[in-house]
């Protein structure tokens, strides 16, 4: 996927769709099956339609590249952390760090998008009227060379899509806005502090040996 481009340094050409002629074309109630993914309002209804429907394989598939090596990155941490607890931590710890750093979940998937959908839920998403009528499309924000897009919903919430070398919009999940990467916080703190750990164990052993050899050389 190419021409990753941020929000903020997007110089857009702004074009606003009225409710009515949304109405019209049936981009607030079209079907997924009758969306084309080369439009990029269209393919942000058919990752919507996914979110309500409660379809993670489907959000999935229209994440963009950038989210599938997010998500590949947070289960190579996972399983570093693992090998890190096998490692260094005794055995009959291993069990335990692993269910409380989080690296069991390695156990269950092996690829980053078998952690999204594992991780996902967005069968919690509230499917009430007013929330399926704040996703809709308010605004289309294209980029002056038709690579990236921004689509803003009655709510004001933004997503951004990129156009990938396919000709179809993908939905930027890690960009737009910080819901992911806030998500995975826990994983960071887990890691730090299993380092923390580590590191005090291994002081803990210098410290021993370093003693033993003071013991045996006679030193006061």
């Amino acid at each position: 996927m190419n021409s990753r481009v941020t929000m903020p340094s997007m110089r857009m050409i702004r074009l606003v769709l009225l409710v009515a002629l949304m109405l019209a074309s049936g981009l607030g109630v079209g079907c997924s099956s009758e969306l084309d993914p080369t439009k990029p309002e269209h393919a942000y209804l058919i990752f919507r339609n996914a979110l309500f429907e409660g379809d993670a394989a489907t959000i999935w598939q229209r994440s963009d590249q950038p989210t599938h090596e997010y998500f590949q990155t947070r289960y190579e941490q996972l399983v570093q952390m693992g090998t890190f607890i096998e490692t260094y931590l005794p055995q009959t710890d291993h069990r335990l760090a692993k269910r409380q750093s989080g690296a069991e979940l390695t156990d269950m998937v092996s690829s980053g998008q078998e952690l999204f959908l594992k991780v996902f839920q967005p069968a919690l998403l509230p499917g009430e009227e007013p929330v399926r009528f704040g996703s809709e499309v308010q605004e289309i924000q294209m980029s002056e060379d038709g690579a990236a897009a921004v689509i803003v919903t009655r709510s004001e919430q933004q997503f951004l899509l990129a156009k990938a070398a396919d000709n179809q919009w993908y939905v930027s999940l890690v960009e737009s806005g910080d819901v992911v990467e806030t998500s995975f916080k826990w994983l960071d703190q887990n890691e730090s502090a299993l380092k923390q750990t580590v590191e005090d164990l291994i002081a803990e052993e210098r410290k021993k040996r370093e003693a033993i050899i003071a013991e045996l050389m006679n030193v006061k």
